[in-house]
């Protein structure tokens, strides 16, 4: 979907979870606040470049959305009519608007169920957002919820459904129903945003500290299984510690086999079964530069503790 809104004058969908939520993975509040200072000033700014996600996301938003209202006719037993709006939706006073990707209308009422196996009753005209995640985790992000929350808001609808083609080739259904404990949140937001906008103040810096997560008891969500879940941490360990050891034998043997081919003055050697190779060269240096785009990252872990 084209962006319809205007910076500096209305808050977008696509920002709004990053002011809600501080930041998602592609901007940050701070972000968000200084384009629009920016464009409210007339100063033209740079937009984000166009990674090869966002083209792959506008190629196939086309073909997600007529396979979201199949698989939603196939589901429900329902029929729909799905359409791409062409003008944004705005609510002027509160300073927002939504250029929304497709409007979804079914003649009766109609049920999805929710992750948590609510059923979602949806009759009439709602919201359709389209995703492709290729690193999708079988959830929606927090963020989308808040961006269709935000279109449902501008377009007074009661119902949205995001469907997301996810790296697996699966569509997945998100059923998300308008909130009015959400809308309250959001309309604070969006409130200290243009009092910052209007006085050029700042928000305070993202607290950055992580804070340690609390372990769950394995042994009591997994009564029947947790004794499998400690053997393969077990031999995760043990293969930890053989490729470590391995790791080291494989550095020491290949310094050995470069002194044999350096006090021969050679950069290759052959004997009956090998081939042994060690050349020397000069590359350019490469320099890490940081971007304002921020990318999803995993940590993981496994340690022994005492039980003492």
């Amino acid at each position: 979907m084209p962006k319809l809104t205007k910076t500096g004058w209305e808050i977008g969908s696509s920002e709004a979870g990053a002011i809600v939520l501080h930041k998602t993975a592609f901007q940050t509040r701070h972000e968000v606040l200084h384009n629009h200072k920016m464009a409210k000033a007339g100063v033209e700014t740079i937009d984000r470049a166009e990674t090869a996600a966002m083209r792959r996301g506008n190629a196939l938003e086309g073909g997600v959305a007529d396979w979201a209202s199949l698989e939603i006719r196939i589901q429900t037993g329902v029929e729909n009519n799905v359409w791409e709006p062409t003008e944004p939706f705005k609510i002027k006073e509160l300073g927002i608007a939504s250029s929304i990707d497709r409007l979804i209308e079914v003649n009766e009422p109609m049920h999805l169920p929710t992750l948590d196996g609510d059923i979602v009753e949806m009759d009439g005209v709602g919201v359709l957002e389209i995703k492709t995640d290729f690193y999708h985790h079988n959830k929606p992000k927090e963020e989308w919820v808040i961006q269709v929350a935000h279109q449902m808001l501008c377009a007074d609808l009661e119902w949205a459904i995001i469907a997301c083609l996810s790296q697996t080739g699966k569509l997945h259904l998100y059923p998300v129903q308008r909130s009015v404990a959400m809308e309250r949140v959001m309309k604070d937001a969006y409130k200290e945003f243009w009092h910052l906008v209007d006085t050029d103040g700042e928000y305070p810096p993202i607290d950055v500290s992580t804070n340690e997560v609390s372990a769950v008891d394995l042994v009591e969500v997994l009564p029947e299984t947790h004794g499998d879940v400690a053997l393969i941490c077990n031999d995760y360990l043990r293969a930890s510690s053989e490729a470590a050891n391995w790791n080291k034998t494989k550095k020491e043997l290949k310094e050995k086999l470069c002194d044999v081919l350096d006090r021969l003055e050679i950069e290759k050697g052959s004997l009956p079964n090998y081939e042994i190779k060690s050349v020397y060269t000069k590359k350019p240096k490469k320099k890490m530069v940081e971007t304002d785009e921020v990318v999803e990252s995993h940590t993981f872990s496994v340690k022994e503790i005492s039980n003492e």
